[in-house]
């Protein structure tokens, strides 16, 4: 099974950090993510971020599995 995840990581003033991910339909576009963090972080929410958009693929379940 294939599922498409948005993967973001946020690093905090005080070096905590946080990582969330979510299924997409699609990808957001790189200038709609960019300008929407690099807002957040001018305004002081955190110190760093990075988000990837990938596809994740999951192995089908064995029959002992379910």
């Amino acid at each position: 099974m294939k599922v498409l995840y948005l993967i973001v990581f946020i690093v905090m003033h005080d070096g905590t950090h946080d990582v969330t991910s979510m299924p997409v339909k699609s990808c957001p576009p790189q200038e709609l993510t960019e300008s929407y963090y690099n807002q957040h972080q001018e305004l002081g929410a955190f110190k760093q971020w990075s988000a990837l958009c990938t596809t994740i693929i999951f192995s089908e379940p064995g029959a002992e599995e379910t």
